[in-house]
């Protein structure tokens, strides 16, 4: 499989199946600086919109990708190593894309830019928008996503709203949930209230899964979730391990792909495993030299081990 510079998988998502990313900003530009997050500190801090990685490029990687027909996915992502809403042609690539595929768009993003009307017609013509909301109150929206200065969880809030009222496609808003951060009684029914206004199709909830950047992001036991659940509602549910299995490919460079995949997020072998398409014995003959090689590391998070860039 040829190397890209913008996309990357496809990988395993717990909500949209296989899905091949499509990276819109460099790492790890982004408007927040979230406690949990699991591909780093941010690095550069903006409310900054320009044209980070060239639209034809990104389009001409996404043309080759489906004329290659190795892979099957479920969606092409735009998400990936900062805030894909950052990226100023945005509305471009998504335009771009429909007009060479019927593969479902997603917009994985922190909704953080949503206030801003140019962003929200940016978005219009996506299939799935996944915006997150940890926090609606103003000292636990710092605590945890730690925002540019020129972001209140005030202006999230009614983008979010606005977004929903212009919106025709599904939006699947996130939670998710640090042990002592944002899972208080007193958040929950504020988070309720707000909610109610945005009016998402579906509430993922979820907790802290692979390694944060930061040690204090706990995540909270299944119980806990399970409760938080029941409080939301029907709309509501705790986002699953990746259970599909997606169809063996073609000879490639396994190490390559294990490689751009992790450039991207630290993975647990069952993970890449499910991803990639081979089995666990396969990807061990693949893991162990990477290793050996100092490629990448290991690291033990909960009671899974993962994989990550060294």
């Amino acid at each position: 499989m040829k190397a890209h510079k913008y996309l990357y998988g496809p990988v395993p998502s717990r909500r949209l199946g296989r899905s091949l990313g499509i990276d819109l900003v460099p790492h790890k530009i982004c408007t927040y600086d979230c406690i949990y997050c699991q591909i780093g500190n941010t690095t550069e801090k903006t409310l900054v919109r320009k044209e980070y990685a060239p639209v034809k490029e990104i389009l001409e990687e996404v043309r080759s990708f489906l004329k290659e027909g190795s892979s099957s996915v479920d969606h092409l992502s735009l998400s990936g190593s900062g805030e894909p809403t950052l990226h100023s042609q945005i509305r471009s690539v998504i335009e771009g894309i429909k007009a060479l595929t019927s593969i479902p768009i997603a917009v994985i993003t922190n909704g953080s830019l949503l206030y801003d009307k140019e962003v929200r017609q940016d978005l219009l013509r996506a299939d799935i928008v996944l915006p997150s909301l940890d926090a609606v109150s103003a000292e636990v929206f710092m605590k945890i996503n730690r925002p540019h200065p020129g972001i209140s969880v005030e202006k999230v809030i009614e983008g979010l709203v606005e977004f929903r009222k212009a919106f025709k496609g599904q939006i699947w808003l996130e939670i998710l949930f640090c042990k002592g951060v944002n899972d208080s009684k007193e958040e929950l029914v504020r988070m309720k209230k707000v909610i109610d206004r945005i009016q998402p199709d579906l509430i993922h909830l979820n907790t802290v899964v692979r390694p944060p950047s930061e040690k204090l992001a706990v995540p909270l036991n299944q119980k806990e979730m399970e409760e938080i659940k029941a409080f939301f509602g029907k709309s509501a549910s705790i986002i699953s391990e990746f259970d599909r299995h997606p169809p063996m490919v073609s000879e490639r460079d396994i190490n390559q792909e294990i490689l751009e995949i992790l450039k991207r997020r630290p993975l647990s072998a069952s993970d890449l495993s499910k991803g990639m398409g081979i089995s666990k014995d396969e990807l061990d003959r693949y893991i162990k030299p990477l290793v050996e090689e100092g490629k990448i590391q290991s690291r033990l998070f909960g009671d899974s081990i993962y994989y990550e860039i060294k």
